[in-house]
């Protein structure tokens, strides 16, 4: 097949003449997008104050009261050039680089396109408004506390603790009426049975007026955005009061009859640290510091993690020793250990008081009792010194001496 043959052939192909009359549409497409001009209306065109950042920033004005925060506009230029356009391309620019002092103003603005646009292609038929009216004014501030306001709700056993917030104030800028207005911020968190605690998190604030009713002031400002919000939220329970009691002088705790008031108090704390405690001890008592009973008011130790509800910091504890009797027996068989030094003991007989059940406290006798002093801290101790002793009722199991005593020792050698 020869070359010219070849060319016939595409030159008299369906498809050759479909592909170009695509290419024709086209160009003459873009002939038309490139060359009709139509009108476009732009509505809702930004006003934006050009170098009003710099007049804050330097002279201490600031731009309010404009009577038109957008514009409307009516605009011819080819199609292509207006099509591809919105209003959100568009700015109606107001230059206030240039003013010095507070005055009132009503100005004229100017078109801003993108900058891939031809203006010098774009002609300008009307504007609406033609000329924005507003006013230059001395900028003032004022510092409020921002207040945290709760609107939900918390589970029952929970307790909502007061919302904290950072920072804790807010120093607002702006024109002096609208900040005059301006009495409360306050931050809300809403949530709805809640049993944990709310972390830290980033909120807006709102402004208000002295009634209470939210303020949507234009000219304001904050040196804060938004402020963060935290609120801890402590699990409530009523924990039993008890003692805690050291066996000694033939008592243990199954001779006692313990009575605390009050029984029982109610805190708060986090879900961690409450779910593991079970009760609150108020004190340790030695059952051989005393004979029949004891009494004694101690304040309720509380961790710093807790918070006492019931507002009750002290407890009075009631002990009553039963089914036990006590005895008084001159004990003489003193001794000392601990050391191999020569020491004398001078005393040779002690008053002590035995605690033994009903049936066992008439057969113990002074040949049951025996003292010991221990005199291993006493190595360099020279002259009589008093020494702590213990007491040991040999062959009763369940008696024991009530309360403390000591011996005299005279520490004559090396």
């Amino acid at each position: 097949m020869t070359k010219k043959t070849t060319i016939n052939k595409i030159v008299g192909s369906k498809a050759f003449w479909i592909i170009i009359s695509l290419l024709a549409s086209f160009l003459l497409w873009t002939y038309i997008m490139s060359t009709e001009e139509i009108e476009m209306t732009f509505s809702n065109v930004k006003v934006v104050y050009q170098g009003a950042d710099d007049l804050r920033a330097t002279r201490g004005l600031i731009v309010t009261g404009a009577d038109a925060d957008t514009v409307s506009v009516r605009l011819k230029g080819t199609r292509r050039v207006l099509g591809n356009l919105s209003s959100a391309d568009l700015s109606a620019v107001i230059d206030v680089s240039g003013i010095s002092q507070a005055r009132e103003m009503q100005v004229s603005y100017s078109l801003q396109y993108p900058t891939n646009v031809d203006k010098s292609s774009i002609t300008v038929l009307s504007k609406s408004p033609e000329t924005i009216s507003f006013s230059v004014v001395q900028e003032a501030n004022k510092t409020l506390e921002v207040k945290g306001v709760f609107t939900g709700s918390v589970k029952d056993g929970y307790t909502a603790e007061p919302i904290q917030v950072e920072p804790s104030s807010i120093t607002l800028y702006g024109p002096q009426e609208e900040l005059d207005a301006v009495d409360s911020i306050c931050v809300y968190v809403t949530r709805t049975d809640l049993d944990k605690s709310i972390e830290p998190t980033n909120c807006p604030y709102v402004l208000l007026d002295k009634d209470g009713n939210k303020l949507k002031p234009k000219e304001i400002s904050g040196n804060y955005d938004t402020v963060s919000v935290s609120m801890p939220v402590l699990m409530n329970k009523d924990l039993p009061l008890t003692v805690s009691l050291v066996g000694g002088a033939g008592a243990t705790e199954d001779n006692c009859v313990v009575e605390i008031e009050p029984k029982s108090i109610q805190v708060a704390g986090d879900t961690t640290v409450l779910q593991k405690l079970n009760q609150i001890v108020v004190a340790t008592v030695d059952l051989s510091s005393f004979a029949t009973s004891y009494e004694t008011t101690v304040t309720i130790p509380l961790g710093n993690d807790l918070k006492n509800l019931s507002g009750v910091t002290e407890a009075t504890v009631r002990i009553s020793v039963r089914g036990l009797e006590t005895a008084k027996i001159t004990a003489t068989n003193i001794t000392a250990t601990g050391t191999n030094r020569h020491v004398e003991i001078t005393t040779t007989s002690l008053d002590v008081t035995v605690r033994a059940p009903a049936g066992a406290i008439s057969q113990i006798t002074a040949d049951n009792v025996r003292v010991v002093a221990d005199l291993t801290n006493y190595k360099a101790t020279s002259g009589t010194v008093a020494v702590p002793a213990k007491v040991y009722v040999d062959g009763f199991s369940d008696a024991g001496a009530i309360g403390e005593y000591v011996v005299n020792v005279h520490f004559t050698g090396g």
